[in-house]
């Protein structure tokens, strides 16, 4: 019996990049696929704030309305990657054009609007886009393409400020 045991290999992806700003990674031919963040996307407002239900006068509390907001705002930046990772994939003849979904309808948000109208018709915005990566999800899956979050830093930032 040997005394190291040796983990399987992690495999490869054929084809590795990244997109964004925040250098959000993509790799093709890898045996986990899809969009990693969609799955903590899904349920994100219930999860932070409890599945709070409207208050008593009908409208969202506060911690609702702090959550549909940063929810939009993650569902837009994954929506953006996505299509930067699509229009890569084409390039590279990866994923054929005709198979990349379409932009979706977003509902108009209203002009000169409340503050907590302006949060609903966002959050409104961010269930369509999240309907759109739903469907590229879909995609990226029989295609055998990861969309994953940035890479972790490889140094601890108070490590080398400390060094400095």
């Amino acid at each position: 019996m040997p005394l190291f045991r040796r983990g399987p290999k992690t495999p490869q992806p054929d084809h590795a990049f990244t997109v964004g700003v925040r250098q959000d990674r993509v790799h093709v031919g890898v045996p986990e696929c899809g969009c990693a963040q969609l799955d903590e996307l899904r349920d994100y407002v219930g999860a932070v704030t409890g599945h709070a239900g409207p208050a008593a006068g009908g409208r969202d509390p506060v911690a609702v309305l702090n959550a549909k907001m940063d929810y939009a705002e993650m569902v837009n930046d994954l929506a953006a990657v996505v299509a930067l990772a699509f229009e890569e994939l084409v390039e590279r003849g990866v994923v054929p054009e005709d198979e990349v979904p379409a932009a979706p309808q977003l509902p108009e948000v209203p002009q000169q609007s409340s503050t907590y109208d302006f949060i609903q018709a966002t959050y409104a915005r961010a269930q369509a886009r999240l309907a759109y990566l739903e469907q590229a999800d879909a995609v990226l899956r029989r295609q055998g393409v990861a969309v994953l979050p940035p890479a972790p830093p490889t140094e601890d930032e108070a490590l080398r400020a400390m060094r400095r």
